[in-house]
């Protein structure tokens, strides 16, 4: 390990439940012409909290660019091309900080979508994030975790599925885009058998696998006692 790496991160997702007074994104109606830039400005009070507590990662919302890939609201669509250089100075921000940055996208990204306009969707709304962490510079730690998706009456084939969405995304998503084991559908081994197929990397979520671990029958009594 060299002097740079930590073994452990402390962050949290969007919210500052500390600091209510704290906005983490510009949630202003299309009418009122919001963009990633009021976001970002928003943002930035947040990096100087996070480093006032010693908290060293953080998972920003999916909706920092509102509209970006609304598909009738062509207006915003080029939002994040036109954040550039504010993009950019937020990345040498962070990275000066040394708090890692990432994204979770919503329940509605989709890559094993049995609908293939879904999945186009979420390769868009996958590729507008990955854009906006490429422009602020970030290293391959500041990634986009998602999930398998949903079953549609047949686990087996959804898990494929999702490997010919991973194949339809674009180089710079699928740097970025990582793999996380769920708490009801996917298993970690789940994960483990499209990462062998497809070589995306992988995170472990250790609640979720104590949720949802089909090779032991003990995992649901686990979990129940756990709670």
């Amino acid at each position: 390990m060299t002097g740079n790496e930590r073994p452990l991160r402390l962050g949290f997702p969007v919210k500052v439940m500390g600091r209510p007074d704290l906005k983490s994104q510009d949630t202003r109606r299309w009418q009122k012409g919001p963009h990633l830039k009021c976001s970002l400005e928003l943002l930035d009070h947040v990096l100087d909290y996070l480093k006032s507590k010693n908290l060293d990662m953080y998972r920003m919302s999916s909706d920092i660019a509102p509209y970006a890939t609304h598909p009738d609201m062509p207006q915003f669509h080029g939002m994040v091309a036109e954040s550039d250089a504010e993009l950019r100075a937020f990345g040498a921000k962070a990275k000066a900080y040394d708090i890692r940055l990432s994204f979770h996208p919503s329940q509605y990204i989709l890559l094993n979508a049995p609908n293939p306009e879904l999945t186009r969707k979420s390769i868009w709304d996958s590729s507008s994030q990955a854009e906006m962490l490429d422009r602020m510079e970030l290293d391959d730690e500041a990634v986009m975790i998602t999930h398998v998706g949903g079953v549609y009456d047949d686990h087996e084939a959804s898990r494929a599925r999702w490997i010919e969405g991973w194949n339809q995304c674009p180089e710079h998503v699928r740097r970025r885009l990582v793999l996380e084991n769920d708490d009801l559908r996917f298993s970690a081994a789940d994960v483990l058998w499209i990462h062998e197929r497809t070589g995306v990397r992988l995170i472990f979520d250790y609640q979720h696998f104590w949720c949802l671990n089909p090779s032991d029958s003990t995992s649901a009594t686990r979990s129940s006692a756990s709670w």
